[in-house]
C-alpha cells in the first residue's frame, strides 16, 4: 500500500522557564538555561493511503503536537516526517487571523493553499453556506465564538478537498447539529478513500469513525493497531488513571518521560507496545501467571472479582469483600493490567476467591522474617486482628487502649511492605492475634518512658 504519512523517531523539544528573566537570559547568555521538555519523544508511526487513524491519549500526551507537525505548521526538533499529499488541519481557530473578517480569512487561507482569485470566488459561497456564518461572515473573527471559529475552519478545509485531513478536537465545540453535519462530510471523505487523522477525547466517535488507533502517552507511542485491539486497552488505562492520586500520576508521568531520546529505544520501554504484528496482538490478549507473596485490601471503588483475568462474563460483585485483608499468591498481566488472585488463606490453592484488578487494591509485599519466640509489652495503642494488616471485619480488638502493659507472647514475625507485624497471644487470652510493631515495646522501661513523653 502507498504510505500517506511516515514519521521516524520524531522528537519535539521545548524549553521551560521558571520566569521571564530566565527566558531572556537564555537568549543572550552562552550558558543554556531552562529545562528541556519533550512534547514528542521518538515517535514512529505510519499511515497507509485511505487510513482513518484516531489519536488518543490523556491531556499532554502530544496528540496536537504530532498533528501540527504532520500538517506542516510546526517543525520537528529531530527525526523524519514524510507526508505524501496536501494536508489540511482542522482545529479551533487553526490558521485564522483574528483581526480579519471571516470572508478575508477564507481568501487568505485559500491563497496560501495555491488557489487562484477566480477559484476562491467560486468556492466562497459554498464555504460560507457550510459554515452557517452568513450573518457574521463580514465581522472580525475575534468577535466569533469558539464554535463559530471551528465551523469556519472546518468549512474551509473540507471545501478545498485536501489529500490528508487532520481533525484536532474541531468537533468538540459548537452545536450538535453542526457536529453531525461535519461527521457526515468526514464519512464522505472516508468513502472516497482519503487519509484522515482524527484527534478526539470521544471514545464513541473513535469507535464509529476510525479504522486504527495511535495511543500516545506523554510523547511516546504506547500502542498502535486496530480499533478493536487498542481502544479496550486505553479504556482500561483511563479507569486506572482516573483513580490515581496526584502524586501517583506524577510518579507515573516522570517514569515515562524520564527516558533520554538519544537512547533511540522507543519500542521496548517498560510496558510500551506497538501492536503491529500477530504475535504481539496475541500476547496482549492472553495472560501469564507469576507466583508472588502479597497482602491486599480492596479499595472503595472496587467493582468485580473475575473467575479468570480474560473472562469478563464470569464475574461477581466485590462489595461483600470489603474491610478485610486477603492473601495474594498469584499475579497475572492481561491487556497491560495487573490482576491479583485473592485468597483467604496464605496459599494459592486453598481459600481462593478469584481474580481482581491490581489497581483496585492497596497491596504490599508479604515476607516471613522468622518464627523466633519473642516477649513484648503492649503500649495500649493500635488494634489486634485475626490476620496481619487486617481490615475492620477482622478486628479481634478494635482498640488496645485497655491492654497497656500486658505481655504479648510472639511466635511469628513478618514484613508487610516496610511494616513489621507480630503474631502472638496477649496475656490472659488464648486466641492468637496480629499486632503492629509500633504498638509494642521490648521492656517495661520503654513503656514507662513512652507514658512520660505522652504526659
Amino acid at each position: 500500500m502507498t504510505k500517506a504519512i511516515i514519521t521516524k523517531n520524531v522528537v519535539k523539544k521545548y524549553k521551560q522557564y521558571s520566569n521571564q528573566k530566565e527566558r531572556m537570559l537564555d537568549l543572550i547568555s552562552p550558558t543554556s538555561r531552562g529545562e528541556d521538555f519533550y512534547a514528542l519523544n521518538g515517535v514512529d508511526f505510519e499511515a497507509d493511503k485511505g487510513d482513518v487513524v484516531g489519536f488518543i491519549g490523556i491531556n499532554g500526551s502530544g496528540k496536537s503536537t504530532l498533528s501540527n507537525i504532520i500538517a506542516g505548521i510546526v517543525p520537528e526538533t529531530s527525526g523524519e516526517v514524510q507526508v505524501n499529499g496536501q494536508p489540511a488541519l482542522i482545529a479551533v481557530a487553526a490558521g485564522l487571523n483574528d483581526d480579519l473578517t471571516g470572508r478575508d480569512n477564507i481568501e487568505l487561507k485559500c491563497l496560501m493553499l495555491g488557489f487562484s482569485k477566480d477559484e476562491i470566488k467560486e468556492l466562497e459561497p459554498e464555504i460560507i453556506e457550510f459554515a452557517e456564518l452568513e450573518n457574521f461572515i463580514d465581522q472580525p473573527v475575534k468577535s466569533y465564538s469558539s464554535g463559530m471559529k471551528s465551523r469556519l475552519g472546518f468549512a474551509i478545509s473540507v471545501k478545498v478537498d485536501p489529500d490528508i485531513l487532520i481533525i484536532d478536537e474541531a468537533l468538540s465545540v459548537g452545536d450538535r447539529a453542526f457536529a453531525d453535519k461535519s461527521l457526515k462530510k468526514m464519512m464522505e471523505f472516508k468513502d472516497q478513500g482519503k487519509t484522515m487523522i482524527f484527534v478526539s477525547h470521544s471514545i464513541g466517535q473513535m469507535k464509529t469513525f476510525c479504522d486504527k488507533i495511535l495511543w500516545l502517552e506523554f510523547g511516546r507511542v504506547k500502542a498502535f493497531g486496530e480499533v478493536k485491539d487498542v481502544l479496550p486497552l486505553y479504556e482500561a488505562f483511563l479507569m486506572k488513571w482516573q483513580n490515581m492520586q496526584k502524586d501517583e500520576r506524577d510518579i507515573y508521568r516522570n517514569k515515562i518521560m524520564s527516558k533520554d531520546p538519544a537512547d533511540n529505544k522507543y519500542k521496548n520501554l517498560g510496558d510500551l507496545m506497538v501492536l503491529d504484528d500477530d504475535e504481539e496482538l496475541e500476547a496482549s490478549h492472553t495472560y501469564s501467571v507469576r507466583p508472588v507473596s502479597r497482602l491486599a485490601h480492596l479499595k472503595a471503588y472496587t467493582t468485580y472479582v473475575y473467575q479468570s483475568p480474560n473472562d469478563d462474563e464470569n464475574k461477581s460483585d466485590a462489595q461483600h469483600l470489603k474491610n478485610k485483608v486477603y492473601y495474594v499468591k498469584r499475579e497475572a498481566t492481561y491487556q497491560f493490567e495487573n490482576y491479583y488472585l485473592l485468597s483467604t488463606q496464605p496459599s494459592g490453592e486453598d481459600g481462593v476467591i478469584g481474580w481482581i484488578r491490581g489497581i483496585e487494591t492497596s497491596s504490599h509485599v508479604h515476607t516471613l522474617v522468622d518464627n523466633d519466640k519473642k516477649i513484648f509489652y503492649l503500649t495500649g495503642r493500635g488494634f489486634a486482628s485475626s490476620e496481619p494488616w487486617g481490615g475492620k471485619r477482622q478486628y479481634v480488638h478494635e482498640s488496645l487502649e485497655h491492654h497497656g502493659g500486658l505481655i504479648f507472647d510472639v511466635n511469628e514475625t513478618i514484613l508487610i511492605g516496610n511494616n513489621v507485624w507480630y503474631q502472638g497471644v496477649i496475656e490472659g487470652e488464648s486466641e492468637s492475634v496480629w499486632i503492629h510493631s509500633n504498638n509494642v515495646v521490648s521492656d517495661m522501661e520503654e513503656l514507662n518512658d513512652d507514658d512520660d513523653s505522652n504526659n
